[in-house]
């Protein structure tokens, strides 16, 4: 809602002049001419050579452009893109208009004074509104949240290592205490586990001495050679 409010405000001003100089270009077309003329004179030829040659053109080409761009941001179309090409109408026009310390009457200083600032206020606005994501994270953002997960999973061994050094002892403890137990279990029940063994181990002695002998008879008999009657 608010930004529903905020645009149109900051796009008004930018409609008006816009307006305002094709119906009346004349002010506008003498001060950039003034302002091109100069740079010709005081900028070295390597720059000077880039100014417009039609400053008619270019003022009119440039109160168009803050029509339609203000018209896109008052409806809320393409806001962040509106909102940067009004930044970049705002500052040839600041520049374009003659400094208020060369003038020597004191209401005209300070109307001049006036208009650069609020030239120099409404470029604030319209950056702060060119970086507006309407509540959507930048990447910069997520950048950082990404990192952060990074750090996040490389401190995980340390807080293993936190965990052993306070549940260390009690571990210890627990793993003391179940082999005293398993220790205790192999003094009571060894002597019968030993017993069992060695008459398990008798009786499959007793076996093999009974069925070795027909085992090994069998054995020579499938390996033995056919008879050559």
């Amino acid at each position: 809602m608010l930004r529903r409010i905020a645009h149109p405000l900051l796009a008004t001003a930018f409609v008006a002049d816009g307006v305002d100089t094709l119906i009346h270009p004349e002010p506008r077309i003498k001060t950039a001419t003034a302002a091109v003329q100069q740079g010709e004179q005081r900028l070295p030829p390597g720059i000077a050579s880039h100014l417009p040659d039609d400053p008619a053109r270019i003022v009119r080409i440039t109160a168009a452009v803050r029509i339609g761009s203000g018209v896109l941001l008052a409806m809320g179309k393409l806001p962040r893109l509106s909102t940067a090409v009004l930044a970049a109408t705002v500052v040839p026009a600041a520049l374009s208009k003659p400094g208020f310390w060369t003038e020597e009457d004191l209401e005209r200083r300070s109307a001049r004074r006036n208009a650069l600032l609020e030239d120099v206020s409404l470029l604030g606005g319209l950056l702060i509104a060119s970086t507006d994501r309407q509540g959507k994270p930048s990447l910069g953002w997520r950048g950082r949240r990404a990192v952060a997960r990074l750090h996040a999973d490389d401190s995980a061994p340390n807080r293993l290592a936190d965990a052993a050094k306070v549940h260390g002892p009690e571990l210890a403890s627990a793993l003391l205490a179940r082999g005293e137990h398993v220790a205790d279990s192999a003094r009571e029940h060894g002597p019968e586990l030993v017993a069992a063994l060695k008459d398990r181990s008798e009786r499959l002695a007793e076996a093999a001495r009974q069925h070795g002998t027909r085992f090994a008879d069998a054995t020579r008999a499938a390996w033995a050679p056919p008879s050559s009657e």
